[in-house]
């Protein structure tokens, strides 16, 4: 990883910094290890949120959504991540969306969100970034969005947090997800069947 990389923040803290062309990196490196650790349960690994975003200001926490066809596939998975540095908070929020998160409270580098493959988180966490990535208008809206919610609820996360996400669902309920096509240059098949993907932006 480049010295000069921001990546790392106090668990809770709101705090937005200039897309780092690292990221990407960064990414690809911790995605090889998971890979490596997790073996053929995890179907796809993929680099979601704004870190995957070019343009963006984002939180320097890099997000992961790993797919699997079943949770019962993943009892091993505290554990063994637990030797990679990840805690374990298990499905929070009742969403379907279990959650890792690397690093001590003071410094966490990345997220990790496993999903069922088949399932509607799954689809949109991919939708949400490839419409950031495709849309240049929707991107640059975001953008404000979150410097605003950031500069209202810098000491709240779950206040910025909340800021946003009637922006977000209008968006998912009118961008159409596409069966086939490109995003930013990168083609794919579908959200479930297409092969892993790494988007080419064009600038």
């Amino acid at each position: 990883m480049g010295e000069d990389m921001i990546l790392g923040l106090k668990r809770g803290e709101v705090r937005l910094v200039p897309h780092q062309p690292e990221w990407r990196a960064a990414f690809v490196e911790e995605k090889n290890h998971l890979a490596l650790l997790l073996g053929e349960s995890a179907l796809r690994i993929e680099h979601v949120g704004s870190t995957a975003v070019p343009d963006l200001p984002s939180k320097p926490v890099i997000d992961v959504a790993i797919a699997v066809w079943s949770f019962a596939e993943i009892d091993s998975w505290p554990t063994i991540l637990k030797e990679a540095g990840y805690t374990y908070f298990g499905d929070r929020e009742g969403r379907g969306d279990h959650f890792f998160a690397k690093g001590p409270d003071e410094m966490r580098t990345f997220y990790v969100h496993v999903v069922l493959i088949e399932s509607d988180r799954w689809r949109d966490y991919l939708k949400f970034r490839n419409t950031l990535l495709a849309n240049s208008p929707t991107r640059v809206a975001y953008a404000d969005l979150k410097r605003q919610a950031a500069e209202n609820h810098a000491g709240c996360r779950s206040a910025y947090t909340e800021a946003k996400d009637a922006w977000i669902r209008r968006v998912m309920n009118e961008e159409a997800w596409p069966a086939t096509g490109t995003v930013a240059g990168c083609a794919f098949r579908s959200a479930i069947a297409g092969p892993p993907c790494i988007p080419v932006i064009v600038r």
